[in-house]
């Protein structure tokens, strides 16, 4: 599955350092049943992006959190399997925006397959 990770420019510094996007569990965004349901579409370009522009959005809010950083959107888009991501009722009560889900895995750097 086609997640997107956001992240900051010191984010992205410490993916790079460390040579992982993510360890144990973290947010990333991907083509949820509800963003399809949203979106109208069956178009996967087209969810994909609407994917995309969810992980941007929270991307700002990273930056809002963090006033001391360069003020650069960065979303880093991966491929994972399917069993390590949770969406919905059965992923953690916190996810609350639209293509939200949880990543249960250590994601290589090296494995992405984008950097916006």
């Amino acid at each position: 599955m086609r997640v997107y990770v956001p992240l900051t420019l010191p984010g992205l510094a410490e993916a790079y350092r460390t040579g992982v996007l993510g360890t144990g569990s973290f947010v990333a965004y991907a083509v949820t049943p509800e963003l399809r349901q949203w979106c109208g579409s069956e178009d996967l370009e087209e969810l994909e992006y609407a994917a995309l522009g969810q992980a941007a959005l929270a991307s700002l809010r990273l930056l809002a959190a963090d006033r001391s950083a360069t003020p650069r959107r960065v979303v880093v888009a991966a491929d994972v399997p399917d069993r390590a991501v949770r969406t919905g009722p059965d992923a953690d009560a916190e996810l609350s925006e639209l293509g939200e889900v949880m990543v249960a895995a250590e994601v290589p750097l090296a494995k992405a397959a984008a950097v916006h």
